[in-house]
């Protein structure tokens, strides 16, 4: 479900710090030690397998695709004028990609979900999150309805909760966010997996780095790829990403 704001949430970054530790042997140190054969390389990091969409992803994604062209176009061009954001995003989250985005710190017991919810931003508040000032953007509460396919027996579950995130940005990046998990209306087997992962992410935040790190790839990655559809307007600078 996180996941899904990735396309809701407004904009933009997190840096993922990368810190790389080198031991550098000189060659007078090498002549120095007993090494009888050199330290391997590197292991190449595991490429992903090219996803093949199903007809379900495929229409879901075409649906979407008018409303990332909507926010990503009051990213481009800035301007708090105009209509809100206001339409429907349905997502199919496979289980492997929900296991990924909670990084092993909350358990997924059920297998693929299927999540709706009615986006609405405020127009003004996402040509802010764009701009070089700072600035703090909540968003309104949303209502998420999801179906939930348990492993162990193949039932569905339907669950819904409320969110109200809120991301701080400087610069035309997010720097900080929360979710601000609400109600949870979902059968007891469902909710007694839910709510105590809701319970921890509103006390120690755990998936603010990743609501941010999403954020930032929509705003910047995602909002590439619908570049030719959108509005263009020539006092827009594009910040460096």
């Amino acid at each position: 479900m996180t996941r899904l704001m990735r396309i809701i949430l407004t904009d933009s970054a997190v840096f993922a710090f990368a810190i790389t530790l080198l031991l550098i042997w000189s060659p007078v140190a090498s002549a120095q030690q007993n090494v009888p054969y050199p330290a391997p390389p590197p292991s190449e990091p595991a490429k992903k397998p090219k996803r093949i969409l199903t007809p379900e992803e495929k229409a879901e994604k075409d649906e979407r695709r008018i409303c990332k062209v909507q926010i990503c176009g009051v990213f481009s061009t800035r301007d708090p004028e105009g209509a809100n954001i206001d339409c429907p995003i349905i997502k199919t989250w496979r289980e492997g990609d929900i296991e990924e985005i909670l990084g092993g710190k909350i358990d997924w017991p059920w297998g693929k979900a299927r999540c709706t919810t009615q986006l609405k931003l405020n127009r003004a508040t996402l040509a802010a999150a764009a701009g070089a000032d700072g600035t703090l953007a909540k968003l309104e509460k949303h209502t998420i309805n999801c179906s939930l396919d348990l492993k162990s027996d193949g039932a569905s579950y339907d669950v819904k909760v409320d969110i109200t995130p809120e991301v701080t940005f400087a610069g035309g990046k997010a720097k900080s966010a929360r979710m601000n998990w609400g109600a949870i209306d979902a059968p007891i087997l469902a909710y007694s997996v839910i709510w105590p992962g809701a319970k921890l992410d509103n006390s120690l935040n755990v998936l603010g780095g990743q609501v941010v790190k999403m954020t930032n790839e929509f705003m910047g990655k995602k909002c590439a790829m619908v570049k030719d559809l959108l509005p263009k307007r020539a006092s827009y600078s594009p910040l460096p990403r």
